[in-house]
C-alpha cells in the first residue's frame, strides 16, 4: 500500500498471519528501491529534541491545581514549519505540554510521531517512552522529506499518553 501510495507502480501490500509484520512485495524492482530509499532517507534525517520551559509551580499558577486529582496533561501549543516545503528541504514539528499532578519522582509519558499523506499513515516517525516531571515541556521533531517524496498535502500526527489520557496535536505541509 505504502509503495502505492508513494510510488507508481510493482508493489502490493503483504500482510503477514503468522505475526512476522507487515511488507510489501516488489514485482518491480526499481519500485522497490524507490519505497526502500524513501523510508531509509526519512529515518536517517529524524532528529529529536526535548526541554523542560516551565518548572512545576509556574505550570501550576498557569492551569491551577484542578479539581482533578492524579497525574494529567494540557496541551499548550503545537508548531509546524514550513508549510510549504520542497523535496529534500528540513521540517520542524513540536509540541508543548503540560504535566500537572505527577509524583515527585516524575511520570512515564509517550510521545508517538506519525507521518500521513490523505488518509494513509506513511510512518511511525518516532514513539518514546520517557520520564517527566510536573511542568511544561517542549519536544521537537526534525526531519528532511526524501527526495523521492511526492507532491501532495502530508500531515505529521503528535500524540502525548499519559495512561488512558492522551493529547493530539495535528499539523501539516505541502510538498510540491
Amino acid at each position: 500500500m505504502l509503495g502505492f501510495l508513494l510510488l507508481s507502480g510493482g508493489c502490493a501490500p503483504v500482510f503477514l498471519a503468522a505475526g512476522a509484520g507487515v511488507g510489501y512485495y516488489a514485482g518491480n524492482k526499481k519500485a522497490a528501491r524507490k519505497v526502500n530509499r524513501f523510508f531509509h532517507d526519512l529515518a536517517e534525517s529524524i532528529r529529536t529534541s526535548s526541554r523542560r520551559t516551565s518548572g512545576a509551580r509556574q505550570t501550576e499558577e498557569a492551569y491551577g491545581r484542578g479539581t482533578e486529582s492524579g497525574p494529567r496533561l494540557r496541551l499548550e501549543k503545537s508548531v509546524l514549519v514550513p508549510v510549504k516545503v520542497a523535496r529534500g528541504e528540513q521540517v520542524t514539528t513540536a509540541i508543548t505540554y503540560a504535566v500537572l499532578g505527577a509524583p515527585a519522582g516524575g511520570i512515564r509519558v509517550e510521545e508517538t510521531r506519525e507521518l500521513w499523506l490523505g488518509s494513509r499513515k506513511l510512518s511511525l516517525l518516532r514513539r518514546e517512552t520517557i520520564t517527566r516531571k510536573n511542568g511544561t515541556w517542549e519536544s521537537t521533531l526534525i526531519f528532511r522529506v526524501p527526495q523521492s517524496a511526492r507532491p501532495g498535502r502530508y500531515r505529521v500526527v503528535q500524540y502525548v499518553r499519559l495512561g488512558a489520557s492522551r493529547l493530539k496535536a495535528e499539523s501539516g505541509f505541502t510538498v510540491d
